[in-house]
Parts: C-alpha cells; structure tokens; sequence
C-alpha cells in the first residue's frame, strides 16, 4: 500500500496523536482504488451513517498499514502509560480473525484476535522478557452482529468492555510498550484451554521487521471476515470514552495509581536524602561550636601576634 496515513486527533503543543484511526486511511484509498492491492476489500454501511466501513472477504488480501502509520501508532504506544484498542465491527460467524496486530510473519508482538471457533477474544502481547503471552475472554463476538469492543491496558490491569458493559478486569504482566522486543520477536503457541498462556522466545528467529496490520495477522493467516467500520489506537486513560462517552470514568485507573506510588515514592527518597544532608550540616555546625576558634593576627611591622597576646605600639 502507499502512504496513506490514518485519522488522528492531535494534542495542543505536541505531534503525539492522543487517537489514531487505522481504518479511515484505508477508506480513502477503497474510494480511489483502481489496482489488484485491495483484493478483498470493498465498502459496505456500517452502524455510522456518516462513513461507510470496510468490507473484508476472500482468503488472500494485504492489509498493511504504510510505515508512517506504523510509526505513529509506535509512538502512542511507546509515550502513553495507558492506552486503548476499541473497534466497531461485524464479525461473521465461525470466522476466526485478527481486529489489529503488530507482527512479522507468525511472530506476534501485540495483536487483539477475534476466534468465532471457540468463542472467545484474545489479546496476544509481549512481555519485557520477550515472552508472548495470551490472555483469552470467553465471548461470542463473531455473531454477524455490529458490535463495539474495547481493549484497555493500565499498567497491569487489562479491561475488556463490549457494547459498552464491561466483560472482564484482569492482571497481568504489563505489556512491553517501547517495542524492544521487536529485534527478536517470539513466536507463540496456540492458546490452551486456560485463560492464559505463555510462549518462549524463538532464538532461531532472524531480526525481523514489524508491521501493522488490519483485519489480518499476515498475508495468509488469521484473516478478519466481516466488516470493520472502526479500529482506533486511544492514547492515555480511559480510552473507552471515545466509544462510550457516556460512562463514567473510574478514577484513579490501575495506570494512575502505579505512577502517583512511584511519584511518591521518588518524593521519600528525595526527603529522606535531604534529611540526611540537613543532619550531617547540623553536625558539623556542632563541631564548630565546640571549637575554642584560635586566631593569630598580624602586626604592621609583620609580627605575628597569638589569641589572647598583648604588645604596644608607638609608645
């Protein structure tokens, strides 16, 4: 694909987009499409009557999102302690696809996974230790039924909310965000019939290069079948919001509170590094008090005079 960018709203004073829409850019390109490159991929109502969504079929497409988009998405991900995958979309039934996923080849480093086989939403994420974990929610999302599902990670807390209600709360291992596994992504195993599931790095893997893509895992595997009217990257909390605004924000989030008890804690160490300095002035202010401070002085002939001396001068 060309360099077709996605939808952002940017913050005041700052290039980081606080939201990034990863379907909008292809929109534009179905519209303008003359060539073979979106095989797969058409146009069809969505729940929005404002903008149509994109319809996914066949089994060969390639839906990867250009290098610009890649790098913005990167940069939500690397700077925001907390973010958010909400999607709107329509699932057929059986189909088992992925929503969004960074990967190269089967090498999966963050990919949200719809499996109408059994029922169930998986986020697959990277650990800072590079191992591939999977964190499976039982739900039957591939119903062909619009729906709005969101994804949100706060420290180690991960949310899943659908059509607004949420689903499930859980803890995990906090994700790694600053993509360093990307020099040696891991390959993982299918997920087992527990909830979570963990994978060790591939050693045999050569450097690859990640990619984004939508609907998709790669160009052959785990191929969405229905039609995505929205897939959005919200940076910072409560990303749900920009699904549903009309729910309340739990405050503070699991992110939150991680950074007010780190803050804290820096603030103890800075006070008790300060207490020490104070006791060790005091200290040599005692010292000093207790010394009798003897001091010679000289004369205008050069003499010199000790503490406490007495002499004449012009008698």
């Amino acid at each position: 694909m060309d360099d077709t960018g996605g939808g952002a709203t940017v913050g005041v004073g700052t290039d980081l987009p606080l939201a990034l829409d990863l379907v909008e850019g292809v929109q534009l390109r179905v519209l303008n499409a003359t060539s073979s490159s979106l095989q797969g991929v058409s146009l069809t109502p969505g729940p929005n009557s404002l903008k149509p969504a994109l319809y996914l079929q066949g089994d060969s497409r390639d839906l990867r999102l250009p290098k610009s988009v890649f790098e913005r998405a990167v940069a939500i991900l690397r700077r925001s302690e907390e973010f958010t995958v909400a999607a709107s979309l329509k699932q057929e039934e059986a189909n088992s696809g992925s929503i969004l996923s960074f990967s190269h080849g089967f090498n999966r480093y963050l990919e949200l996974q719809s499996s109408g086989r059994k029922d169930e939403i998986r986020l697959h994420y990277t650990t800072h230790d590079r191992l591939v974990r999977v964190e499976s929610f039982p739900y039957r999302l591939a119903d062909n039924t619009w729906h709005k599902v969101a994804v949100s990670i706060s420290g180690p807390q991960v949310d899943l909310m659908v059509d607004c209600h949420r689903l499930y709360r859980r803890l995990i291992r906090p994700p790694d965000r600053n993509f360093t596994a990307e020099s040696a992504a891991p390959v993982p195993t299918p997920p087992s019939v527990s909830s979570t599931t963990t994978s060790p790095p591939d050693t045999t893997t050569s450097t690859p290069q990640l990619s984004l893509w939508l609907g998709q895992r790669n160009d052959k595997h785990s191929l969405f079948k229905g039609a995505l009217e929205e897939v959005r990257l919200v940076a910072g909390p409560h990303g749900y919001l920009s699904q549903c605004p009309e729910l309340d924000a739990v405050c503070p989030t699991c992110g939150e509170f991680s950074f007010l008890s780190s803050t804290v804690d820096a603030l103890r160490k800075h006070l008790r590094e300060l207490n020490e300095r104070v006791a060790a002035a005091e200290t040599r202010v005692r010292i000093l008090e207790r010394c009798d401070c003897l001091k010679s002085c000289r004369g205008e002939n050069g003499t010199v005079h000790n503490d406490g001396a007495t002499w004449q001068r012009g008698c």
